[in-house]
């Protein structure tokens, strides 16, 4: 990102921001319509920056935001503040788009590993590891650096809460795409994809049989 461009990051942009890298294969890199926020930027439109801290932008001043499977990779108890600060930024009929991997979707949990209640453990693609001893009974552990594992699993119902805990609730409208209500129902709307498309939704992704892997929600304030 030049220098110019940065000196805009305490104004009003007349941009979309990207919550991680902004590849350049990806629809948002060449629409030129968006910035990246990424820990480490990689690429000429990424901003430094840690999404868990406050970001550097004035109030009601960033026309969009889009999270594409990015928050599972964030501690849970740390999203709340996040969606408020999104909320904090947006100008007046912006739109915050997110999309999480939906582990009520069948395709996810036949890769993931449950305790005796039920529960995940973890999700053996995305980084999760397990083993077992005779005393101390099974260990997780996540692969790769920090930040490439899935370290929380999103449903309709944990996703829920973090909606009410934060100031995103204020939205004048709250718009649910694609989410598995529970392991038998299930939501899946056509959406405008023209600005911010989402790639692991059908058509694109067909690996559920046109059912949804992601819960898609779009915030406009």
């Amino acid at each position: 990102m030049s220098e110019s461009d940065r000196s805009h990051c305490n104004q009003t942009i007349d941009k979309f921001i990207y919550f991680g890298n902004l590849y350049p294969h990806e629809p948002q890199f060449q629409s030129g319509l968006f910035y990246g926020l990424a820990l480490t930027p990689r690429f000429e439109r990424d901003i430094a920056h840690d999404a868990r801290k406050n970001m550097p932008f004035a109030d009601g001043s960033v026309k969009g935001f889009q999270s594409q499977d990015v928050f599972e990779h964030i501690p849970y108890q740390k999203i709340p503040a996040i969606m408020d600060d999104i909320f904090r930024c947006l100008q007046k009929g912006g739109i915050f788009r997110l999309s999480l991997p939906d582990y009520n979707s069948p395709l996810l949990r036949r890769r993931s590993v449950y305790d005796a209640d039920g529960n995940i453990l973890c999700d053996l693609a995305m980084g999760g590891m397990v083993s077992a001893t005779l005393n101390d009974g099974v260990q997780v552990g996540f692969a790769g650096e920090e930040g490439d594992s899935h370290i929380w699993f999103p449903t309709f119902n944990t996703v829920l809460p973090l909606i009410l805990t934060s100031e995103i609730r204020k939205c004048d409208t709250i718009q649910i795409h694609h989410a598995w209500i529970d392991k038998d129902k299930w939501i899946c709307k056509p959406f405008a994809q023209g600005v911010m498309p989402v790639s692991r939704v059908p058509p694109h992704d067909m690996r559920a049989d046109g059912k949804p892997i992601s819960i898609v929600i779009d915030f406009i304030k």
